[in-house]
């Protein structure tokens, strides 16, 4: 029993670190840093991109899949165009 609720501990805490260090941050209330203010208005007018950039943030979807450099460059590019 002691080594199976061991190896558990271990596995919950693995899956909430990520979290648990999200949370921490966030009630720190530390200003966003300057680029990530530049990327939420660049997907204020892009709902696509703000659903994208919501559930990477959430941890809905892989963050890599929203949050590589390719990706970003297309966002920050597509603000451009569709600035009002």
């Amino acid at each position: 029993m002691q080594a199976a609720l061991a190896a558990y501990e271990l596995r919950r805490n693995e899956a909430s670190s990520r979290d648990y260090d999200d949370n921490i941050t966030m009630a720190r209330f530390t200003p966003f840093r300057p680029e990530v203010l530049g990327l939420r208005a660049a997907v204020r007018n892009q709902p696509q991109q703000a659903t994208a950039f919501t559930k990477a943030v959430m941890g809905m979807i892989d963050r890599d899949v929203f949050f590589n450099p390719e990706n970003l460059q297309r966002v920050m590019a597509g603000a451009a165009s569709t600035a009002p």
